[in-house]
């Protein structure tokens, strides 16, 4: 009887001491690589190339003039955050992505916007979105050093 209860005894230790995990495979959707292009505007730690297509598409707005233009600021760690700009004449579409970089949101935020105003500011410019939909604070799009 012993004998039985103390082969019973390990077993039972044994067969408690393992653990079965069982594990769900998740889908993780990776956004797609970014691949800049020519007309990409790309502010990496404060240099900024392509900044004339940027001047050209505030005149664009001015002018009421369609346009549309890909702003890529660039995370510390180096991931693309895209902002796309689309004027349709009247009003500016803004889609902020930020898929790609692990340390944020991760997400996609739209807005409607008016026009972009230039904010001086002492040793910078800022522009700015005016007068967009669903949002209480103001969306800066691009800081340019002096």
């Amino acid at each position: 009887m012993k004998k039985h209860f103390l082969i019973l005894f390990i077993l039972s230790i044994a067969t408690g001491c393992q653990t079965k995990e069982r594990t769900i495979p998740i889908e993780v959707s990776d956004p797609p690589e970014y691949i800049q292009s020519h007309d990409d505007i790309v502010e990496m730690h404060g240099d900024i190339t392509n900044l004339e297509r940027f001047y050209l598409f505030v005149d664009h707005i001015e002018q009421g003039q369609k346009d549309i233009i890909r702003i890529v600021n660039y995370t510390t760690e180096g991931a693309p955050m895209l902002h796309d700009l689309e004027f349709d004449g009247t009003e500016i579409h803004s889609t902020y992505d930020s898929t790609r970089d692990g340390y944020g949101s991760g997400s996609i935020e739209e807005v409607y916007c008016k026009g972009i105003i230039k904010v001086k500011r002492d040793s910078r410019t800022d522009y700015v979105l005016e007068e967009c939909s669903n949002q209480k604070e103001d969306v800066v799009i691009l800081v340019i050093e002096d």
